[in-house]
């Protein structure tokens, strides 16, 4: 696998992210960049797809578990809170890398995607039917490295996943097709002496197979007319003398055939790319210009024919998802992307960090007020000033030391600004933070022998101890010592 080393980006590159249209033939437009995983660990690689019933489906692979494993969110329009929470899809100890997502004609969900855990890269796949994901299935089983896997389904039916293999001296593309029965046999597609990485493949609406892939640093692509019988020549798609990688490749339902990559051809930070195909390829048109690296993109058009792009970008020094759509964005409507507090539960007396990021999803800068709740009791305010597109985090400090014992919801609201009209996204309600008494180790209401009872199993421990419980160091000085055990005995035989 060839990954370019990341750049350190500070901060500010983040907080002044602007929107940037850009006129497609006088029809299109692009949303600002919109952030869709915070993780601390980095994601990389995502897939989009959209579902018969409207949901938008992403997958990608992240390392937040200490391995790659693959993770999917799901973006339901109907909802106030549109995106899911973040589902972890495979749970094998060792690498689960760049997956492939689409939905078949019979509604099921096909993720497909690379993996050493037999001691080489294999293809594995899995399908979801709506209720339930089955077993990982071993696509392909050859010694050699298989890697880079793409799906489709041709109008006859078939699915087909292409991928770049090493098992003929260099790498080359192969596919395979799945007939509902059986699977195919493994067929090259690309025979050039040259290395072919990382390809992506799609019918078109006149039965063509289109496949682009990586050779020498730029894109090419051939087609078949055929369903993989016989094939054109290998066409030259970007020729740029910098790095061009990654390509994703589709048909609008005007017709258009796009594909994205990301280049580094400006100043050497990887940006994304695109180029239309109608009769003719248009130029190679800049998306993305942040100076962080925005590579590993994926493209599909949705239902409402709104054009959605993600891809990974470095922009806070690890790698989060971002996307963009095609749309006409409101001139005026902020949002509360989310609510995180630094812990979900404490005791009674501590501080609980508390980040929002709020955003303007608008064309106009708009400054208003965030105010951050537990329950309805008011933690603070701040007024911000954003620009069009721009997400900025929020700290806000909520000192429990007055607080009731219980459990709080937490949310933030942001101010109505003049012109908006969708208000429904201003409003964000998070999940709970229960504060307890100061010593009720377990929990359970009451300090009594049992809090002590697991007080003096952590007797003596500091933070990375075999015997270590975060819960007894009440004062949060990463040990449990005599004064934790004084401040249980002033609660002892207290209950909530």
């Amino acid at each position: 696998m060839r990954h370019k080393t990341s750049k350190v980006i500070p901060l500010i590159s983040f907080l002044i992210m602007m929107t940037v249209t850009i006129p497609l033939g006088g029809t299109y437009e692009w949303s600002p960049d919109m952030r869709l995983t915070w993780n601390v660990e980095s994601d990389w690689s995502p897939s989009i797809a959209q579902a018969s019933d409207g949901k938008v489906w992403v997958v990608w692979h992240s390392y937040r578990t200490g391995n790659a494993d693959i993770f999917y969110k799901v973006y339901d329009s109907s909802k106030v809170h549109p995106w899911s929470s973040e589902t972890m899809l495979t749970t094998d100890p060792n690498q689960d890398l760049t997956p492939t997502i689409m939905q078949a004609k019979d509604g099921k969900i096909w993720v497909v995607w690379s993996t050493n855990r037999n001691g080489n890269y294999d293809v594995y796949y899995k399908v979801y039917d709506g209720f339930s994901w089955s077993p990982d299935n071993n696509l392909t089983m050859d010694v050699n490295v298989d890697e880079f896997p793409s799906i489709t389904q041709t109008l006859d039916g078939k699915i087909w996943v292409v991928w770049s293999t090493n098992r003929t001296g260099n790498f080359d593309v192969f596919y395979k097709t799945f007939s509902g029965i059986e699977w195919s046999s493994e067929t090259p597609v690309t025979f050039m002496a040259a290395d072919d990485w990382d390809p992506s493949v799609v019918q078109t609406s006149d039965g063509k197979i289109w496949v682009v892939w990586v050779r020498n640093e730029n894109i090419f692509y051939k087609t078949s007319s055929d369903n993989g019988t016989t094939w054109s020549p290998d066409n030259g798609l970007v020729t740029d003398p910098s790095f061009d990688w990654h390509p994703s490749i589709m048909q609008a339902v005007d017709g258009k055939i796009w594909v994205v990559w990301d280049s580094d051809r400006i100043s050497g930070q990887d940006d994304i790319y695109y180029k239309v195909y109608d009769k003719f390829w248009s130029s190679d048109k800049r998306l993305t210009t942040d100076l962080a690296d925005d590579f590993m993109p994926s493209i599909m058009q949705a239902i409402n024919q709104n054009i959605w792009i993600v891809w990974a970008s470095s922009r806070l020094n690890n790698y989060d998802i971002y996307y963009r759509i095609t749309k006409t964005p409101s001139p005026h409507d902020v949002a509360i992307f989310s609510v995180t507090p630094s812990k979900v539960t404490v005791y009674q007396g501590q501080t609980v960090s508390i980040e929002v990021v709020a955003q303007n999803h608008g064309t106009n800068a708009e400054t208003f007020t965030v105010r951050c709740y537990s329950n309805s009791s008011l933690i603070g305010s701040q007024a911000i000033s954003l620009a069009p597109g721009q997400l900025y985090p929020i700290s806000f400090s909520w000192n429990t030391s007055s607080t009731t014992i219980g459990t709080y919801t937490l949310s933030a609201e942001a101010s109505v600004v003049a012109g908006e009209t969708n208000t429904d996204d201003n409003t964000y309600i998070d999940g709970t933070v229960h504060v307890k008494i100061l010593g009720d180790v377990n929990g359970d209401g009451n300090v009594d022998a049992s809090d002590l009872f697991d007080l003096s199993k952590a007797y003596g421990s500091k933070l990375g101890d075999p015997n270590w419980n975060p819960d007894c160091d009440f004062n949060r000085n990463n040990k449990v010592d005599a004064s934790d055990l004084i401040d249980l005995s002033k609660n002892y035989g207290e209950s909530s």
